[in-house]
């Protein structure tokens, strides 16, 4: 096995137990999603095999905790949500504008979608970056 799957001494590393008392995901989610997403939250195993998660994997936890509790996804649902930052994360590394410009109206789209499912705004996301005037007599979207 090679010696990136082990602990390693650089970073500070922490305990299935500790991950729980930090997020508030207890062990058996924890072991379900690390095999859910082992890709993305890269769990490393001491030589006795004992898992143990760095500082990244637990913002990783963090976010799918978010996406699972709160935003109330599927195991399948947070993936694909998180090919979809990953895929805007590629868009904004590009520096063309127009690039930047789709990278722009996403954020705004998931924006207005976020803010619809909790009732901010109406469904088609009229008047919720402007007064109803910004010139032309028509929304920004």
């Amino acid at each position: 096995m090679s010696t990136s799957h082990h602990a390693s001494e650089d970073s500070e590393l922490y305990s299935i137990s500790q991950v729980n008392a930090l997020t508030g995901v207890a062990a058996p989610t924890l072991r379900k999603w690390e095999n859910a997403f082992k890709d993305y939250l890269n769990v490393v195993r001491t030589r006795g095999g004992q898992r143990r998660f760095n500082e990244d994997a637990i913002r990783k936890i963090e976010t799918l905790k978010r996406l699972i509790y709160e935003e109330g996804l599927s195991l399948q649902g947070a993936r694909k949500r998180l090919e979809e930052l990953e895929s805007r994360v590629n868009i904004e590394s590009s520096s063309s504008p127009a690039d930047i410009e789709k990278l722009s109206e996403m954020v705004t789209d998931l924006l207005i979608e976020k803010l619809f499912r909790r009732g901010v705004v109406p469904p088609n996301g009229d008047n919720l970056f402007n007064d109803g005037e910004n010139g032309n007599g028509h929304s920004t979207n």
